[in-house]
């Protein structure tokens, strides 16, 4: 039977106690977000990390099964960046040896969360020109959009991949939904509006990783993140080379 599927009342209560007390807050901020503080608690029994590897070498196994174990499906990938990036704001990484398997990317959800009153990362320059802020934004988009094709021919045409953005940007202001749709349909030439780092424009970037997420799976939508940053951030295009700002 799929360990996965099983009441977590049946589940050893050494795993959710055997954790690091950082580790242990983190996992509650984020699943906060999603669950009552009871079933938060019981889905902490959930985590089994492998003797074998990392603790944080099951993580997309482990929102896997809380999506299944408390009616979460399709959700997976917020819940894995959550968690990602609570451990990183809680330095729960800095306190477990399986540290580095955690991203490195401080990335932001594209929606509210618990975890907005936890410390942030250094703070944006506000002094850079919104074309300049756009035109990151829409680099970086450009590159997810090549990376989902490169990692999913079958599946990917531009029409598909740019409705699933779409969707993701739901919550979005309404006229910043219309800036981007007009751009991924060729009605503008460019990302109009305004989209800062910390602000709309860190949010749209996530809100395509959540939707790379879906297609490839979030270990793999983490690698292809860390390759554009590397690869931005190596350019000789000095607005490029500031992108961390955005994550």
């Amino acid at each position: 039977m799929n360990w996965a599927t099983r009441n977590s009342s049946k589940m050893p209560s050494t795993v959710a106690s055997d954790l690091p007390e950082p580790l242990r807050q983190a996992l509650l901020w984020a699943l906060g977000g999603y669950l009552s503080d009871q079933q938060a608690e019981q889905a902490l029994a959930l985590w089994q990390p492998s003797p074998q590897a990392s603790a944080l070498s099951g993580l997309s196994r482990y929102c896997k099964s809380v999506a299944q174990q408390f009616s979460l499906q399709g959700r997976e990938a917020e819940l894995h960046l959550r968690i990602v990036r609570a451990i990183q704001a809680t330095g729960a990484a800095r306190a477990t040896p399986e540290a580095s398997a955690v991203p490195a990317l401080d990335k932001v959800d594209t929606r509210p969360s618990p975890l907005d009153d936890l410390p942030s990362g250094p703070s944006a320059n506000d002094s850079v020109p919104p074309g300049l802020a756009n035109l990151v934004v829409q680099r970086f988009l450009e590159a997810i959009e090549s990376a989902a094709a490169r990692e999913c021919p079958a599946q990917y045409s531009p029409q598909r991949w740019r409705q699933g953005l779409l969707r993701h940007t739901s919550r979005f202001p309404r006229a910043l939904q219309c800036q981007i749709s007009d751009w991924l349909w060729g009605q503008a030439d460019s990302l109009q509006g305004d989209w800062p780092a910390r602000g709309a424009g860190t949010r749209l970037i996530n809100a395509a990783y959540v939707a790379l997420a879906e297609w490839v799976g979030p270990v793999r939508a983490d690698a292809a993140f860390t390759q554009i940053v590397k690869g931005f951030e190596n350019s000789s295009d000095p607005t490029l080379c500031g992108v961390r700002r955005y994550l």
